[in-house]
């Protein structure tokens, strides 16, 4: 299985995931505690993101969602706040 690629099946977990959707989107590396827009995440690069969150999670999230949390780790915590709560 292809990790770099978020339509693939799923990885070990959701933050191991969302760190490989974010690589495959900016097309490199990225840092779980680092602003993604500081590391190449572009507007399309949220609606991407956005969508494999969405057919994976179910959850839509907004690009103010995205801008509100930057990093992999806050992105990753919000997405299993709103599974949790299931909003």
């Amino acid at each position: 299985m292809d990790r770099t690629d978020p339509r693939q099946g799923p990885p070990t977990d959701d933050r191991a995931w969302l760190l490989d959707a974010c690589a495959a989107i900016t097309d490199q590396p990225v840092d779980a505690d680092a602003n993604l827009f500081e590391q190449g995440l572009t507007s399309l690069g949220v609606v991407r993101l956005s969508g494999a969150i969405q057919r994976r999670h179910g959850l839509r999230l907004s690009a103010v969602d995205l801008h509100d949390h930057p990093t992999v780790t806050q992105l990753s915590a919000l997405i299993a706040d709103r599974k949790e709560s299931g909003v």
